[in-house]
């Protein structure tokens, strides 16, 4: 048998990737000796990934998916944008532009489907990823600021509709990811509040549930009232499509991998 065994090599979402000697991984990945996450984390950052030749339909898949987020993200500005420049206008756009591009392209630094990022090393790909979160909570920091401000000017009640208290859950859930994404980055320095393998799995498991929770958001902010009144009449269903396709085909391989890991993690604690 092997020496080595290949654990998610090809990890996303957040969820890191590691080669680990078989013989150690227990104590690589658990242990609570600080060798063995030393030499764990050294691996995880300097070592450049063995990738398998890019096939025509991760091509295909890749541009697809960026394509469709694209495209809807051109049409909700188009719409936002339609009846004038209002203040209004920006909170859609900022939103959709900070969850459905700077994200998800985030969370698709990890994928080896990413051709951007896919012959990159760790290292690189972790600081991508947070570079790109970083823009993208900015965007939606100021879109949720513009949409309360513009309903204190206007008057109006918050937090009234099945898209507002989404999208206030889904705000409160992106700062704790954020938050999480910190620790995780300096989990090796509080390793004794939290062991560095757990960091990085709650991180993963919190950032697919911010994805769900943020194209649950949109699809309803496609059913409010200003969008059916100015965009086609089927734009709802043909956005909604697009949100759960790509949601689909982004958090698939992530959530699994961070479930596997979940259940390791926590057998080899309980022996």
């Amino acid at each position: 048998m092997s020496n080595y065994n290949t654990f998610n090599s090809n990890a996303e979402g957040g969820v890191t990737p590691a080669i680990i000697n078989t013989n150690v991984e227990t104590e690589a990945l658990l242990g609570d000796t600080e060798r063995d996450v030393s030499v764990t984390r050294k691996m995880n950052t300097n070592r450049q990934e063995n990738q398998n030749p890019v096939s025509w339909l991760q091509i295909t898949m890749n541009f697809a998916i960026h394509g469709l987020l694209l495209i809807f993200t051109i049409y909700v500005i188009y719409v936002s944008f339609s009846q004038g420049a209002f203040l209004f206008s920006w909170h859609p756009t900022l939103m959709t532009v900070g969850y459905a591009i700077f994200m998800t392209e985030a969370i698709l630094s990890f994928s080896e489907n990413n051709l951007l990022a896919r012959n990159r090393n760790f290292k690189w790909r972790v600081k991508y990823h947070w570079i790109l979160q970083a823009i993208g909570g900015a965007s939606v920091a100021a879109g949720f600021i513009i949409i309360l401000t513009n309903k204190f000017i206007n008057e109006k009640s918050h937090f009234q509709t099945n898209h507002a208290i989404v999208g206030l859950v889904t705000i409160i859930v992106t700062a704790l990811v954020a938050a999480g994404g910190i620790w995780t980055k300096y989990s090796y320095d509080l390793r004794e509040y939290l062991r560095p393998v757990y960091a990085k799995l709650i991180h993963a498991a919190l950032g697919g549930a911010v994805y769900i929770l943020a194209v649950t958001a949109l699809i309803l902010g496609m059913n409010s009232d200003f969008f059916e009144r100015y965009s086609f009449s089927s734009a709802k269903w043909v956005g909604g499509f697009i949100l759960i396709l790509t949601g689909v085909y982004i958090l698939t391989k992530p959530l699994t991998t961070c479930i596997a890991r979940f259940k390791t993690a926590f057998m080899r604690a309980s022996l």
